[in-house]
């Protein structure tokens, strides 16, 4: 079994965006991918007000493949929180996405520490865009989570390509916090995180459809790690986090 923890579904033509879940199910039914959490591009509220209720729609459409991720702007206060409620309570959302470098907005401020709190809350999972962006950086994250410690945070990307020894270091210190795979095209990189923090907090992400998934889980194969921690990476971790039956 492979749970991807970190894909896209949102259709936006005026951005470019056309990935719906149909093609989305596709690229994972190629790649062999048996569920995938999902996210938009876009950030709730500011976005299409139906948002959510396009996600939500798209997961029931393939019931046990895809699970679905609130992406939120703080910049809206207590609308990102009531749209974040909405999110759990009425559609069943599993999870919160936040990329601070489309909002411009420091990961440990008090908009964005309200988020964690309220994820804290529900018991669900954060994952945040975690690379060598402003705003994005590691250590960045580890403020919100030294406000929030309680939040299960899934920093993603490893890092990105120059902060992964950072990024290893805040995982260390903080025991809530985990890593994806995605994006990151060193598979060395990903032998180091299973060495420095062991299988069980890296997780499986391929950002697709922006990359292949293909790649990724050769990726994943080409650091050798084994049969039992590629399990863990590829599918145990995520069920446990996510709180799923992945058997």
């Amino acid at each position: 079994m492979i749970i991807d923890a970190h894909a896209h579904m949102d259709e936006c033509p005026i951005r470019g965006y056309y990935d719906p879940p149909e093609k989305v199910v596709r690229i994972m039914d190629e790649a062999g991918i048996d569920m995938a959490v999902v996210s938009a591009y876009r950030n709730a509220p500011e976005a299409d007000p139906h948002i959510l209720e396009y996600v939500a729609r798209g997961a029931a459409k393939f019931p046990g493949r895809l699970i679905p991720f609130a992406r939120l702007n703080p910049r809206y206060g207590d609308g990102a929180l009531e749209t974040l409620d909405r999110a759990v309570n009425e559609f069943g959302f599993r999870g919160v996405k936040l990329h601070p470098a489309s909002y411009n907005l420091i990961p440990f401020g008090e908009a964005t520490v309200r988020i964690f709190k309220r994820a804290a809350d529900y018991g669900i999972p954060l994952l945040i865009h975690c690379t060598d962006e402003g705003m994005c950086l590691p250590l960045q994250v580890e403020m919100a989570m030294e406000r929030s410690p309680e939040t299960k945070v899934v920093l993603a990307h490893l890092g990105g390509f120059f902060h992964t020894e950072d990024v290893l270091r805040v995982c260390l210190r903080r025991p809530n916090a985990y890593v994806d795979t995605s994006e990151i095209p060193n598979a060395k990189k990903v032998r180091l995180a299973v060495e420095t923090l062991g299988a069980e907090r890296v997780l499986f992400g391929t950002d697709l459809p922006t990359d292949n998934p293909a790649l990724e889980i050769h990726k994943i194969k080409a650091a050798g790690l084994g049969k039992e921690a590629e399990e863990l990476i590829f599918h145990k971790n995520a069920a446990r986090l996510l709180g799923i039956d992945a058997a």
